[in-house]
């Protein structure tokens, strides 16, 4: 199955719907690796077909930038195309949204959006992101 993954940088302005970045032939394991102890991810892999919860995904990004870079929460996105991406076995017959902590793990995986709506209750609860919070002065 061939596959194109795309991020979405955080730093893009409100007014910028969608900017993305495309990749050819990247490993998705090395690219979480990479990010490990560095970033939380919210990885998206779906169907090019499945343009709703793209976009659903997208607003989220958008809007809740603020809390999303206090949660130093990084989107990874894959959608599933016609360009080779090597993806590890676990995620290959899969679509949805995982939840992807600093240390690596799934912490948490819904096949629709329902993930975003407890995104940050999960991240918040977590050991680290408990201390993170107690130190955290918000200014969303």
């Amino acid at each position: 199955m061939k596959f194109l993954i795309i991020t979405l940088s955080l730093l893009i302005p409100a007014f910028i719907c969608c900017e993305e970045t495309k990749f050819n032939e990247i490993n998705l394991y090395n690219t979480l690796e990479n990010y490990k102890w560095k970033k939380r991810i919210l990885l998206l892999i779906t169907h090019k077909e499945d343009i709703a919860l793209v976009n659903q995904v997208n607003k989220f990004f958008i809007t809740q930038k603020c809390k999303n870079n206090e949660r130093n929460l990084k989107l990874l996105k894959i959608i599933k195309k016609n360009v080779h991406t090597q993806i590890p076995e676990y995620f290959q017959n899969k679509t949805g949204i995982w939840l992807i902590g600093y240390d690596g793990y799934i912490k948490a995986f819904s096949k629709d959006n329902s993930l975003l709506s407890d995104v940050y209750n999960l991240i918040d609860n977590m050991p680290i992101g408990k201390e993170k919070k107690k130190e955290l002065i918000s200014n969303c």
